[in-house]
């Protein structure tokens, strides 16, 4: 299929669409309910707790007998602390990723990544598996900028390439980055490889949703 979306730049989102790290995400999140004294999760569960950011991940994982203000500010820390203890421990890039993105550049898109994930995890993970990748920049979650699917931290990123909204690729496997492109004013593309399907990107408002990390050669 060739693609007739006009655009100059794109922004991935990075868990679940560039990187598959659910078990990196699931271990910490198991051993942080452990340590706690409560129950854990099977690792596919962790498909619909990720995707705004750790503080989020900590709510959803207790159990709702612990949903209250006072158990959930004596997870966080703890949960954080596992994160930092797991972080990258059984991470890859999808299939044919880096290549994908190699195509990317050379066909002169600029390309970035806006991850919930914190910041320095993020900026750490790309180093890691998306070596000689040249991303125009790298942002995690940073204090003070609203989360995804606020749409500031993705136009921030657009205005720094000097490119518009209209001329982005917002891409993610989410609803929560499917709602990010959307609230930016860019075209929303859903990786129906990540952590959460189809169905839920379409409903989100995906422009295209696209099955494997090959597919997105079509856009070019």
């Amino acid at each position: 299929m060739e693609s007739s979306l006009d655009f100059s730049a794109v922004i991935f989102d990075l868990d679940g669409t560039l990187l598959d790290t659910l078990s990196d995400i699931a271990a910490a999140g198991n051993s942080a309910l452990e340590s706690a004294g409560l129950p854990t999760h099977p690792v596919d569960a962790y498909r619909k707790f990720v995707g705004d950011g750790a503080k989020k991940l900590a709510w959803r994982v207790l159990p709702e007998d612990k949903q209250n203000q006072e158990d959930y500010d004596q997870f966080v820390p703890v949960l954080l602390k596992k994160f930092e203890e797991e972080l990258n421990k059984h991470v890859r890039p999808y299939a044919g990723i880096p290549e994908v993105l190699a195509d990317f550049i050379a066909a002169g898109k600029k390309i970035a990544i806006l991850s919930n994930k914190p910041h320095e995890h993020a900026i750490e993970s790309v180093a890691k598996f998306l070596p000689g990748i040249d991303f125009f920049a790298v942002y995690g979650g940073r204090k003070d900028v609203p989360l995804k699917p606020e749409p500031d931290a993705a136009l921030e990123l657009a205005e720094k390439m000097g490119v518009s909204p209209q001329q982005t690729l917002f891409i993610g496997d989410t609803d929560v980055d499917v709602k990010t492109g959307v609230n930016a004013g860019m075209i929303a593309i859903g990786a129906g490889w990540g952590f959460r399907g189809e169905n839920e990107l379409v409903k989100a408002g995906a422009n295209i949703v696209l099955d494997t990390p090959a597919d997105l050669v079509s856009l070019l």
